[in-house]
């Protein structure tokens, strides 16, 4: 599968399962197929381990020896691998990038391969015991993977709470007076000492992930489902989107808040939104309360994701066209399924209400609008869901119209927008056709879709 139609696999997104419309339309969807980010993990321990105890070594970025290049002349080179394309790879060393051939190398250890090679272990399981929660674990700690490794030392302790093991990972205390217990910014706590107080946004929990920071409040349970689930849409992120348009790997760390208490929610830009992105903080707000959180809470992931992978890709602080981001938000919020606490997106068909509201609107907004558009016109007034549902099928037929013939520009275009092209003129010199005469294939296109 070619890095393109990998791209475009997103806008085959079925509607069936969706969680519930986008800020700001209305498009009729489906119950969420789960409250919050996940389920519990069960009682126990696991309702005060996730805490503010996150050593700070794990919250920060990656440095440039955390991956392995191994040369075919057995040579071995400590970098962080950036980015992995057909034939070649990208590296970087301090300020220095240097490009590799794949002839030329016979092993490569990322932080990247690590995670996908836990997430393949893992669904492999034929259970979740504590036996095979401390074998990922372990695998977590011989692969530069240190948080998910503490994740799963905390699950382990969820199910069998005197594990010696779990608790000397975590660096347990135990005394025969009052058992286990850990020590959090000097003071040493038990079980239920920690259960109170990590219930408060105060002492919210904090738990760092490989790419990010989860900051919360609320159940513990389901915390530690959230922060396994972020990485997965990180690397779901880059697997679809990332080699086509040849985005390197961030070691930023963007944050992640979810709030037990739709109090202390800041308050979004638009409102009734569940979620926000704050670019300036490099952070995704959730209101954790609300019973179908996690698609709007995906919606706004990929905002996270686009900016950072791009500004590491292309420089600056730029945003690509507000029409290509919210088709890519949408596309990833729509996929997303999770079931027994794990997500996973599936891309499958195009989101025919969209295509339909389309073909039988007698004013369609037309490309220009939809081009230029701003993000507000896509989360308030009396045209936001015509612009979600335009902006949803331009993306689709750009992909697929003509045998896929307009991708590589639309690529291009998504790239050069982040540094402002993304006018009109811009798009039609990417993909090499005028406006006037791409307009009525996407009229033709729309409208055979929606009669399917």
């Amino acid at each position: 599968m070619t890095p393109l139609h990998t791209l475009s696999t997103l806008f085959l997104a079925a509607p069936a399962l969706l969680g519930q419309p986008l800020a700001g339309t209305s498009a009729p969807v489906a119950p969420a197929p789960s409250t919050g980010l996940g389920p519990g993990l069960g009682p126990g321990l696991s309702t005060v381990l996730g805490t503010e105890l996150a050593a700070p070594e794990l919250v920060a970025a990656h440095d440039d020896r955390s991956d392995l290049v191994i040369l075919n002349d057995g040579k071995e080179i400590e970098c962080r691998v950036i980015l992995e394309a057909e034939d070649y790879i990208l590296t970087t060393r301090g300020s220095k990038k240097k490009q590799y051939s794949r002839e030329d190398i016979a092993e490569i250890h990322s932080v990247e391969r690590s995670l996908s090679q836990l997430f393949e272990r893992y669904d492999a399981l034929p259970s979740r015991g504590p036996a095979e929660l401390a074998e990922l674990a372990l695998f977590c700690e011989q692969n530069e993977l240190p948080s998910e490794a503490r994740n799963f030392w905390i699950q382990v302790l969820t199910q069998d709470p005197e594990n010696e093991q779990a608790w000397n990972e975590l660096g347990g205390v135990y005394t025969k007076r009052r058992g286990w217990r850990l020590k959090v910014r000097g003071r040493f706590y038990t079980v239920e000492q920690l259960r109170e107080r990590v219930s408060d946004w105060k002492h919210a929990m904090e738990i760092p992930t490989a790419h990010f920071l989860l900051k919360t409040d609320i159940e513990p349970e389901r915390a530690l489902n959230i922060a396994l689930n972020l990485e997965r849409a990180y690397m779901t992120y880059y697997e679809v989107v990332g080699e086509a348009l040849a985005l390197q790997v961030f070691d930023e760390v963007p944050e992640v808040h979810v709030f037990k208490d739709p109090k202390d929610y800041p308050t979004p830009r638009f409102q009734g939104d569940e979620a926000w992105f704050s670019r300036g903080e490099n952070t995704v707000f959730v209101n954790g309360a609300s019973p179908e959180v996690a698609n709007a809470a995906v919606f706004k992931l990929t905002h996270a994701l686009v900016l950072n992978s791009f500004r590491r890709t292309i420089g600056g602080n730029g945003s690509i066209a507000p029409w290509t981001e919210r088709a890519l938000a949408e596309a990833f919020s729509y996929a997303l399924r999770v079931e027994d606490g794990v997500a996973s997106w599936e891309f499958g068909r195009p989101i025919m209400e969209y295509f339909r509201l389309q073909a039988t609107d007698d004013k369609p907004l037309g490309m220009k609008r939809v081009i230029t558009a701003g993000y507000g016109a896509f989360n308030n007034g009396t045209d936001a869901q015509r612009y979600n549902a335009e902006c949803h099928t331009l993306m689709f037929f750009l992909l697929h119209a003509e045998e896929g013939r307009y991708r590589q520009g639309l690529a291009a275009y998504m790239r050069s927008s982040f540094k402002g092209q993304s006018a009109p003129t811009h798009l039609e010199k990417a993909l090499g056709v005028k406006i006037k005469d791409l307009e009525p294939q996407w009229n033709a296109f729309v409208e055979a879709t929606a009669a399917q």
